[in-house]
């Protein structure tokens, strides 16, 4: 935390706001504070804004009234904040304590400094706290609830419950956020756990950063193929090294440019599959027979292959069409996605034909339905 709030004093004028969020985020090693914060304080920005609102109302307070009556637990009453009254206490202390000690400081004029815009508040953690960005790895054509650290693609970390950047299943995540808590419970250890966030924007970075991508050999062909990979080169001409081959892709720059390259080039490897569910065993035999008649009533019953379609979806990113041809007896399949995905989902598709062409009983999907008298 030292870091960034040596960088709000030297670079982004607004030491004062780091200064009230150092003060709140040292009493504090757990979120459940935000389930007792009332809405009119949150911020859509995220934890850190939200903290910063509770110390500027309680501040605020402090500042317009002598110190003779200055009432803790009225003033947490007025503000509706009586319930982290026993948080709000100590990170007072910390603040004049902190106030004394820059007031006698090369720094006194910058730490009174206030910005009170996000950015600039951002940009300024950003700088004791680069390691700690993690991307949505919805935006990586991964699994929607989980986050990726954007310097270790390995690290994987769910945000934690309590935060006010926490999203219903059915909306979209936070594209991108830092993090001042990186921690691990002791019952999943594949993942962790990511506390006190902020959401922030791509060009907010400017640190430096490596990625490796693996592809698959039909991925990097396809990257080369109609100068699909030389197009995203040329939009980032002197800000980044790019290096394609053996089928890997590594990307070496500022983690702003990085980023934007690399989501353009996820991007154009995303491409299209069409094809039927066939009968390609030899005719007059069991299993021709059993997959013909089984295919005509699977026909009949796309929406068998929906649970298939929403997990490809929430995991991959990948999109899967399937539609009824009665006329052929079959079902017509469309797959958009990446190369490597595809040949997944085409291979889960043969799986199902060789199981269906062994099936003896489908149900039909007329079977129990009660006939009008």
């Amino acid at each position: 935390m030292s870091l960034s709030v040596l960088a709000a004093l030297r670079e982004y004028d607004c030491g004062h706001d780091l200064i009230c969020l150092s003060s709140i985020l040292g009493v504090l090693n757990s979120a459940a504070i935000f389930s007792l914060i009332p809405p009119n304080l949150k911020s859509s920005d995220g934890d850190f804004m939200t903290l910063l609102n509770i110390m500027n109302k309680i501040l605020s307070v402090k500042e317009s009234i002598s110190a003779s009556q200055f009432d803790m637990n009225r003033i947490c009453e007025v503000a509706n904040l009586t319930q982290i009254r026993h948080i709000i206490g100590p990170a007072l202390r910390r603040y004049i304590n902190l106030e004394k000690s820059f007031n006698v400081s090369d720094y006194r004029v910058q730490a009174h400094k206030k910005s009170g815009q996000w950015e600039s508040i951002a940009k300024a953690l950003l700088a004791g706290y680069s390691d700690n960005v993690f991307i949505s790895m919805r935006e990586l054509q991964e699994k929607n609830l989980l986050y990726a650290r954007y310097n270790d693609k390995e690290d994987l970390a769910v945000l934690d419950i309590k935060s006010t950047l926490t999203r219903p299943i059915k909306q979209e995540p936070v594209p991108l956020v830092v993090a001042r808590d990186v921690f691990y419970s002791t019952a999943v250890r594949s993942r962790a756990i990511i506390s006190f966030v902020g959401e922030i924007e791509f060009d907010w970075m400017n640190h430096s950063t490596k990625r490796d991508l693996s592809l698959t050999a039909e991925e990097e062909t396809y990257l080369n193929s109609n100068n699909r990979y030389d197009n995203v080169r040329k939009l980032y001409p002197n800000n980044i090294q790019m290096l394609l081959s053996n089928k890997s892709l590594k990307l070496t720059g500022r983690s702003d440019v990085v980023l934007n390259a690399e989501l353009k080039l996820r991007k154009e490897m995303i491409t299209e599959l069409t094809f039927k569910l066939e009968n390609r065993y030899s005719p007059n035999t069991t299993q021709y027979k059993n997959l013909a008649d089984n295919l005509e009533k699977v026909s009949k019953m796309p929406n068998i292959f929906h649970p298939m379609i929403w997990r490809w979806e929430a995991d991959k990113k990948v999109k899967i069409t399937v539609d009824n041809n009665t006329s052929a007896k079959t079902c017509d399949i469309k797959v958009v996605g990446r190369p490597s995905e595809i040949a997944k989902v085409k291979q889960e598709f043969d799986s199902f034909l060789s199981w269906l062409s062994d099936c003896i009983v489908l149900r039909d999907p007329d079977a129990g339905k009660k006939i009008g008298i």
